[in-house]
């Protein structure tokens, strides 16, 4: 019965979802006919009374007394996981509603989510904490989740037990009042209460739906929010969007918003997408929502189909890639996934590193396997149940100078560790703490060690394809995308020869500390060399425990004595050894006295039974011993001398001794690198005349009366042969540029002009170099990209001449190289090693580009900024790069735009810097080159090792006297 003080709502009421009993929470949208409200006692014409407007009756909104068509709420499809509409923020401190249809195949995705204003943390144990309320709705693994903060505790409810990702439409309500509510999937509900005592949902920004913006500077991610840190857009068909009973034309906003990827519309292609085999480089398929989904993890390849080849870094153990994040990262849940290539039984991998905290999430190689450790640092922040890191291991022998694929998946305290196509290792950490802190993620060496208790070897390989999170930062800092990481490994595969060292006569050697391989033992070194014989290694110990490895006849053996008696094993190679090439050497013995000899990709094993344990107590010598040492070795030893050549890249169990640093006493002459010039006259190898081959990458020979030089002027690339990388800024998005003005008095006016430039970028347009005369002549000349094809305009004085290769598409993330000369009007333009392209206008030409007064790099100036690398500028002399790496006074750097290779401002003295010698070349660019270095690795800056000048960039001067500088008019 109907009191005095009732409401009867027709077509909704103010709060749908707070009505007692009410299962929904929206509000009709549609046409009533003939309401009438009736018992014993009373007749209400409902309809008629509000048409007539009875003073009893209320009219809210927008109500038309007579049928017409009811705009519908039409349904529409989120495409690409980076597709998102922005609605406003919803208000809603106290109580407040959500409901809508969705449908999706796909296993995860962010569908809702706002947060609200940062406040930070008061809580002592989590200093650091920046804290916000927040509301989403997230699809993890086929689960559909509602989450929730209102500054007392966060809740994650799994709204129903099945999974809803099998493509029919789900209907989800969402109510709240105060602390309480309620989730329901097609009716069935699932309540919570909020812990703590606040009832207010305090959110400030908007709304988003299906996803978020690529811009996510501002926004704050729970850590609960899995979705959201792990970059999974929502994939699939939403409709019916009603918040606290209002209904919103998502069509209509998508549409306002231009938003790239939402369609409106939803259909269920029938055919599966995976059918066509759309991966290419065998990329793994997976069914998607009307599209494929490749798995590009195991190819070396990215992109939507693992189309474009993805970025090899090339480490010589004292190599890096840091990627400091703009803000500290706080994380419950992480996909990684990488590849490596080593010849190396040891080395860091990749490591997430915190400033506060021993947090960490390592992959390392360890004895040949992937270890992965994961510490939460539960001490720090005082939390139960602490066990300290938890370990895994995966895969063997995985130091076999082949590519492989390492993925790591965490979820809460479950951990996945897979290493190709081997089975999942998997692991359950043990105590209540599941959040990950890190600041870096760092590759190649650790140098956030403040709270490490031991470092791990600094890693020598290659890596490529390194994602974290949805993030593929190796390609994202090459390609200037990020304008946060440092490095200074290089880009490209290059063979490594790390730390080479010439024993110039067979009685020179150095000792070590005592080899350490009593249970197992890893060594690696790289030798080259044109004598017959020689002691390469030698380690002494109780009894008769011993290891030797010699050069006999050119072929190399491994001598040892566990203490059953001396066995020899022979390495396998086709031809001697000594013939002056860089040869690889693993040597390796595991805990069931397995012993395994590899020389290249010849490899060779044997078991011994009986001791397993190799006990050595002497100094370990290398490169032989002192002269009267020789008449007491083993007697399956041939050696009577010490070994005279290069070795380079030594790794003992994953320590990397320098040879010269780390001796304990050094006999006889001894030096860094291993020069050319130096084996070629000391070994008697070939010729030290220039040969077509002598200098890479186009480098000029140029003879001398005792050997040779190369002038790399016109390569892009620096070192002694043209196969270093030369000096490299990166460009970044948002544009940068360097200038360089001539002083008012020292303007050059040129009749000939050269200039050759290095770069890699995905740009069709931009400009990379423009040189402007003074103010009012109107002379340039402009090195630009225009459509993918690089070319170059210049006027000195009648009109604009263009040169262009229209053969090359250059926008493809790989190195080119351009060299372009100027002789009057007349040009020459060349792109790597395309034929020369020649241009001669007709008519009479002036000749002189005039008073030259700027260099300008980057091209933002110009209205279309450069984003990439650039490297090695060379023009008429100056090499502007290099100057801009020393600070030169007439050089002005702004925007973004940044040195490869500056030290990382949290790099100890521990820390590695490299001297480049490099020592040959077998091709061109992101192929392969050699990369030989010299390093100083204990005790020292790299400004003070004596031996072997230390840099990280090339010191090349300037060179003004190569071209005659004529100031005449024409």
């Amino acid at each position: 019965m109907l009191g005095s003080d009732d409401f009867f709502y027709v077509g909704g009421s103010p709060s749908t979802a707070d009505l007692p009993g009410s299962p929904v929470s929206n509000n009709f949208m549609g046409c009533l006919k003939e309401v009438v409200y009736k018992n014993n006692d009373v007749r209400l014409e409902l309809s008629r009374l509000a048409k007539q407007g009875d003073p009893k009756m209320k009219i809210h909104g927008v109500v038309a007394f007579k049928c017409e068509n009811v705009a519908t709420l039409d349904p529409i499809t989120f495409e690409t996981p980076e597709s998102f509409i922005s609605l406003p923020k919803w208000n809603a401190k106290k109580t407040g509603s959500i409901s809508f249809d969705f449908r999706t195949t796909e296993p995860n995705g962010l569908i809702l989510f706002s947060h609200g204003k940062p406040r930070h943390q008061k809580d002592a144990k989590h200093p650091q904490m920046v804290k916000v309320d927040f509301f989403a709705i997230e699809m993890l693994d086929g689960h559909l989740y509602l989450l929730l903060d209102m500054g007392s505790g966060t809740i994650k409810i799994k709204a129903l037990q099945k999974k809803v990702n099998d493509g029919e439409w789900y209907h989800v309500d969402f109510q709240r009042d105060g602390r309480s509510g309620t989730i329901s999937v097609n009716t069935l509900r699932t309540p919570y209460t909020a812990p703590g005592e606040s009832e207010i949902l305090d959110l400030d920004d908007d709304l988003y739906l299906g996803g978020l913006p690529e811009n996510k500077a501002g926004l704050v991610f729970p850590t609960e929010v899995w979705t959201a840190l792990l970059n999974y857009g929502y994939v699939g068909c939403i409709r019916d969007l009603f918040i606290d009973g209002q209904s919103k034309d998502i069509r209509q906003m998508a549409e306002i918003q231009s938003t790239a990827g939402v369609k409106p519309s939803c259909s269920r292609e029938t055919a599966k997408p995976c059918l066509s085999n759309p991966c290419k480089n065998n990329g793994v398929c997976r069914d998607g929502w009307n599209r494929y989904v490749c798995d590009c993890s195991g190819t070396g390849y990215l992109g939507r189909s693992c189309e474009r080849e993805a970025t090899i870094l090339s480490y010589d153990g004292s190599m890096f890639m840091k990627i400091q994040l703009p803000v500290v990262m706080h994380t419950e849940a992480e996909d990684v996934s990488l590849r490596f290539r080593s010849q190396r039984a040891y080395g860091i991998l990749m490591a997430t590193t915190s400033r506060e905290s021993a947090d960490t999430l390592r992959l390392e190689l360890d004895a040949g396997r992937v270890k992965l450790t994961v510490n939460l640092d539960c001490i720090r922040i005082n939390c139960n149940s602490s066990k300290g890191p938890e370990t895994l291991f995966a895969g063997y022998n995985l130091n076999d100078n082949e590519w492989h694929t390492v993925r790591v998946v965490r979820r809460g305290k479950s951990l996945k560790l897979m290493v190709d196509d081997q089975q999942a290792m998997t692991g359950q950490m043990a105590g209540d703490h599941t959040r990950l802190e890190f600041h870096n993620i760092e590759t190649g060496i650790i140098t956030e060690r403040r709270y490490l208790s031991s470092v791990p070897s600094n890693f020598i390989g290659h890596l490529q394809s390194l994602t974290f999170n949805g993030m593929a930062y190796i390609d994202l800092c090459k390609n200037g995308d990020i304008d946060y990481c440092e490095l200074n490994a290089r880009f490209g595969f290059r063979n490594i020869i790390a730390d080479p060292v010439t024993f110039k006569t067979k009685a020179s050697y150095v000792a070590l500390a005592t080899l350490q391989a009593y249970t197992s033992m890893h060594l690696f070194f790289q030798f080259k060399t044109t004598s017959l014989d020689g002691l390469i290694l030698y380690n002494s110990g109780d009894g008769n425990d011993f290891i030797v490895v010699e050069l006999v006849k050119g072929y190399l053996h491994y001598v040892f004595d566990l203490g059953n008696g001396a066995n020899l094993i022979k390495g396998s190679s086709n031809k001697p050894l000594n013939d002056n090439q860089w040869h690889n050497v693993m040597i390796s013995r595991d805990t069931n006295n397995l012993h395994t000899v590899k020389i290249d990709n010849k490899i060779t094993t044997q078991s011994t039974a009986g001791a397993r344990n190799l006990d050595l107590k002497s100094d370990l010598y290398i490169g032989g011993v002192a002269k009267e040492m020789y008449k007491s070795l083993p007697k399956l030893v041939h050696a009577k001398e010490g070994f005279q050549g290069c070795l380079a890249s030594v790794d003992l169990n994953g320590r990397l001794p320098d040879l010269i640093s780390d001796a304990l006493f050094c006999n006889g002459q001894i030096e860094r690198g291993c020069e050319v010039a130096l084996m070629k006259a000391d070994l008697q190898g070939p010729s030290t005349t220039c040969q077509e081959d002598s200098c890479a990458n186009q480098g000029v020979c140029l003879q001398q009366w005792d050997g040779f030089s190369c002038d790399c002027s016109m390569t892009s690339f620096s070192g002694p042969l043209c196969n270093d990388p030369g000096t490299t800024y990166i460009f970044s998005k948002g544009g940068g540029q360097i200038t360089y003005t001539w002083p008012p008095n020292d303007r050059p006016s040129t009749r000939a002009d050269r200039l050759a430039i290095g770069f890699s970028t995905v740009q069709k347009e931009a400009v990379l170099v423009r040189v402007d005369s003074s103010t009012g002549l109107g002379d340039y000349l402009e090195l630009h990209i225009h459509q993918g094809k690089i070319g170059v305009k210049f006027n000195v004085g009648t009109d604009d001449i263009s040169i262009e290769e229209i053969n090359a598409i250059i926008n493809d993330g790989k190195y080119h190289v351009v060299r372009f000369t100027r002789s009057g009007g007349n040009a020459t333009l060349q792109v790597d090693n395309w034929p020369v392209i020649e241009r001669y206008p007709a008519g009479r030409q002036l000749t002189i580009f005039n008073s030259q007064a700027t260099i300008k790099i980057g091209g933002k100036e110009r209205g279309h900024p450069f984003q990439g690398q650039l490297s090695g500028l060379y023009y008429n002399g100056l090499k502007v790069l290099n100057m801009a790496a020393e600070n030169d006074a007439n050089i002005v750097i702004e925007g973004n735009v940044r040195l490869v290779g500056e030290v990382p401002s949290s790099m100890t003295t521990e820390s590695t810097a490299t001297a480049m010698q490099s020592e040959m070349s077998t091709s061109v660019m992101e192929t392969t080159t050699t990369l030989a270095t010299s390093t100083a690795r204990r005790g020292k800056t790299p400004t003070k090792e004596p031996i072997g000048q230390v840099s990280w960039l090339p010191s090349i001067g300037r060179n003004r006297s190569e071209n005659i500088l004529i100031r005449l008019g024409d």
